[in-house]
């Protein structure tokens, strides 16, 4: 079957490479510019680089793959490349908008890598944290990587990259979700490593031995270690990630059940359309027909 790609979806992107490939970038802005009064609203899209909503004032909804979230005063989101978002805020939100991509992160040669910080790419964790009025420390990184990136001092983008890594370091010691906290580091590096490897194979590799291949341990004991820290299975994130990408694609590009089903990497529609109803109670073209809200514009 020819796979013909329709997507409606906007999916921003920095743009620049050289010689094909894409340069390090980084950017913070205000939420809000001073002397800006006024609501607004961002119809649902993605990036290819990693975008950090710092909320320091204001109230909303911000919808990250499908899931709304609260916006309110000292609110920080993360959203991964990749991951479809929207969010609606009212006139006084202020705060912060930091977007980069990982090259730029990982020219710091940090021991701190992205897959250590449990609000990036995960399925298990929420991207958000609810800071307490005392968490002082990370707003002053927040806003000591907006001045940085104003000035133009010497050695400006390494500081900017070790801000960074503080602020996120700051975030993740923040980070409360029961799953995150509660999991030994060893144990959690091991999953969110899983996690990334689903995410990037999970169309084409959707057997636990696959994984448990990549990992270079046993079937078992990989099986073990998920149902230890997520209490599910292997077989269960693959499939989880595979739903997710079943609903981005139903609602956000024109492509048929077929040709999603292709996409997806199941051997027939047949089986994709038993296998969608089974998750969500929902046939495929129900789900698509009573969701469609105009994420599409």
């Amino acid at each position: 079957m020819r796979k013909k790609e329709v997507n409606i979806l906007p999916v921003r992107s920095f743009g620049d490479s050289l010689n094909g490939k894409a340069l390090a970038k980084f950017k913070i802005e205000r939420l809000k510019l001073p002397g800006e009064e006024q609501e607004f609203k961002v119809a649902a899209h993605r990036h290819d680089y990693y975008h950090i909503l710092f909320i320091t004032n204001g109230l909303g909804q911000h919808t990250i793959d499908f899931e709304t979230y609260e916006i309110k005063p000292n609110t920080i989101f993360f959203v991964s490349p990749g991951q479809v978002h929207s969010l609606e805020v009212d006139k006084d939100t202020d705060g912060y908008v930091i977007t980069f991509n990982s090259d730029f992160y990982l020219l710091n040669n940090s021991v701190q890598k992205l897959l250590d910080y449990p609000f990036f790419h995960s399925l298990s964790n929420i991207p958000v944290i609810y800071l307490s009025d005392e968490a002082v420390e990370i707003r002053d990184a927040a806003d000591d990587l907006y001045e940085e990136y104003k000035s133009s001092e010497k050695g400006r983008e390494n500081m900017l990259r070790a801000l960074l890594e503080v602020f996120l370091i700051r975030a993740s010691r923040l980070y409360h979700h029961p799953l995150a906290s509660q999991t030994p580091k060893h144990l959690a590096y091991q999953l969110r490593k899983l996690e990334a490897l689903i995410d990037t194979h999970f169309k084409t590799y959707k057997m636990l031995d696959d994984y448990a291949g990549m990992m270079f341990i046993s079937s078992k004991h990989l099986n073990s270690l998920c149902k230890k820290g997520l209490n599910k299975t292997v077989t269960n994130l693959i499939h989880d990630r595979a739903l997710l990408e079943a609903k981005r694609m139903l609602l956000f590009t024109n492509n048929s059940i077929a040709e999603i089903a292709f996409d997806l990497g199941f051997t027939n529609k047949s089986y994709f359309m038993k296998f969608f109803k089974k998750h969500t109670t929902l046939t495929a073209n129900e789900y698509r027909t009573q969701n469609n809200m105009g994420y599409s514009k």
